[in-house]
């Protein structure tokens, strides 16, 4: 994903959250559910966004390999950290709107 976002720059991120799954990738796998967090995001850089759609999940957006969400694979939003892509450092991120504080939705307690 990193190398793409690198030969192909993205310059507008849209995170749908308003309907969503948890517990999986998709419905073929036992558990996943339904969830409404009701947002809906958007950034100019695409590793920004990203990484604060993660903490409003309730995720570390730099969390490493075998955290939550990143259990089985490289953090990918690192991974474009490092190619320059943008940051994931949250206290680097200009917020606009509601805070992530507020936006939260916690998909690994439900």
């Amino acid at each position: 994903m990193a190398d793409l976002a690198a030969a192909r720059p993205i310059h507008l991120a849209i995170i749908d959250g308003v309907e969503s799954i948890a517990g999986g990738e998709g419905p073929w796998v036992r558990g996943v559910r339904v969830v409404k967090p009701g947002l809906l995001l958007a950034g100019l850089n695409p590793v920004c966004t990203d990484a604060v759609a993660t903490a409003a999940m309730g995720y570390n957006p730099r969390a490493s390999r075998g955290a939550a969400p990143f259990r089985t694979c490289d953090n990918t939003l690192l991974l474009a950290e490092a190619r320059g892509l943008g940051t994931t450092d949250l206290k680097r991120i200009e917020v606009r709107g509601v805070p992530i504080e507020r936006a939260l939705y916690r998909y690994d307690t439900e």
